[in-house]
């Protein structure tokens, strides 16, 4: 088994760089693509940069270069469901392309992806569940709690877009169109659609960040920092044996 870990930003994934048992890295178009092992699973680690393209460019390489069986794209998310809270994690089980609209045409529905005849893309059932059991026990023995209850684990809808969401219509927006969004961020459904055509088991999971509105840019880098990269690497860390397994 070989496991593809994206994250969009080179602080989301630097812990896990730094744990990486690297063998050799391979440039390809702009991107370091590291080969070795992680948690003691065959792997290859990269930032992707930010963004669908950038990310489903990524993913690609991931599959067709270097053969991996499965990816997790790894990050941060601005909240769009108001329950939660910085720190909290959601581990995706359906994305959607929330800027993805051809409804005018009369052909398609909104989101609705030409000649793929689904909207949405689901995640597959047991990743999901390996992906909460790995967030919940990181969370119980490491976080670090951001509210008085202490960070918890959703399992809900991501959407993305190539939009750094931090308006309050803009959200308010998104959530009249996907009732039941959790979260918002620029990379993991146009993963999960390259994934599904190559036939590729892929997990997002999103540390959020922030509250997707004017508060949004608000002490961003210094969360990564402090906060998110920790997740990504410990989440990562318990999850990849798993799914070797």
């Amino acid at each position: 088994m070989k496991l593809g870990i994206i994250g969009a930003m080179p602080q989301e994934i630097d812990l896990i760089v730094d744990d990486f048992e690297r063998e050799s890295i391979q440039e390809i178009a702009g991107r370091s693509y590291h080969l070795g092992r992680f948690a003691g699973v065959d792997s290859v680690l990269v930032f992707s940069r930010w963004g669908k393209v950038a990310a489903a460019s990524t993913a690609t390489a991931l599959i067709e270069r270097f053969n991996v069986d499965c990816i997790v794209f790894t990050g941060v998310a601005g909240a769009a469901a108001e329950a939660l809270n910085l720190g909290d994690v959601v581990v995706a089980d359906r994305l959607i392309q929330h800027d993805f609209d051809v409804s005018p045409t009369g052909m398609f529905a909104k989101f609705e992806i030409p000649l793929l005849g689904i909207s949405h893309f689901e995640v597959d059932d047991r990743l999901v569940e390996l992906g909460k059991i790995a967030a919940e026990d990181y969370l119980i023995n490491h976080s670090q709690s951001l509210e008085q209850e202490g960070p918890k684990v959703y399992i809900g809808t991501i959407a993305s877009g190539d939009q750094f969401i931090a308006h309050p219509e803009k959200l308010e927006s998104l959530r009249s169109a996907i009732p039941d969004l959790l979260c918002v961020e620029m990379e993991g459904a146009a993963v999960a659609q390259v994934c599904h055509e190559y036939k590729i088991p892929y997990l997002v999971i999103r540390t959020i960040s922030d509250k997707a509105d004017h508060s949004a840019a608000v002490d961003f880098i210094t969360f990564i920092q402090e906060i998110a990269r920790h997740y990504s690497h410990g989440i990562l860390k318990l999850l990849a044996p798993k799914l070797a397994e």
